[in-house]
């Protein structure tokens, strides 16, 4: 009797997997902060941030993409809780939905901002530019694919634990891309 209670196997507070995404954010939140860390360095040495002679960034176009990306962490929030509580929703499409729509929205404004002949040899503001706003659009595409292969996974997966574990791990994920893009936004789009 003793025995069986010693070795039973319990579940661990935080699965593997949403372990392995915080120690990524970890180490992304690091490297965003060099990066931000060093166009705050840059900008602190100039007379003149951004430089007067380059087109001015879309800052209402982009502020109102960014309350869809905003919007979109509100709908993964709901995910995870209907996920918890054992219930369908349509909370990760519409996450889904409105991250797709926040991508193709930046991807035109960055057509727009090079046919206005922003390029990155421009300066040392559109360097950072396009490096720190090339890289969270990097990071909103993977987020993109994971929750395309979470919302395509959920539909072959029975259990709830299993279910509400592929929710949170890619929520967590999501909430780290959505939580630095106001960051970003005023660091870089916030005309001084």
């Amino acid at each position: 009797m003793e025995y069986s209670m010693i070795h039973t196997k319990q579940k661990p507070p935080v699965s593997s997997s949403v372990l392995g995404v915080i120690m990524a954010i970890v180490v992304e939140l690091m490297f965003f902060g060099g990066l931000i860390s060093a166009f705050v360095l840059a900008q602190a040495g100039q007379v003149e941030w951004p430089p007067s002679d380059q087109p001015r960034l879309p800052f209402w176009f982009t502020f109102g993409n960014m309350l869809i990306l905003l919007v979109s962490a509100y709908f993964m929030w709901m995910a995870i809780k209907n996920a918890k509580e054992g219930r369908k929703s349509y909370a990760l499409f519409i996450t889904l939905f409105l991250g797709i729509l926040f991508f193709l929205i930046q991807g035109y404004e960055w057509m727009r901002i090079l046919l206005f002949g922003m390029e990155t040899s421009h300066s040392l503001f559109t360097s950072f530019f396009y490096t720190i706003i090339g890289l969270h659009g990097f990071h909103v595409f993977i987020g993109l694919m994971l929750l395309g292969y979470v919302f395509y996974k959920i539909k072959q997966l029975k259990e709830k634990d299993n279910i509400s574990n592929y929710i949170l791990t890619v929520g967590i994920f999501w909430f780290f891309v959505v939580a630095l893009w106001p960051v970003l936004y005023y660091l870089i789009y916030w005309v001084r």
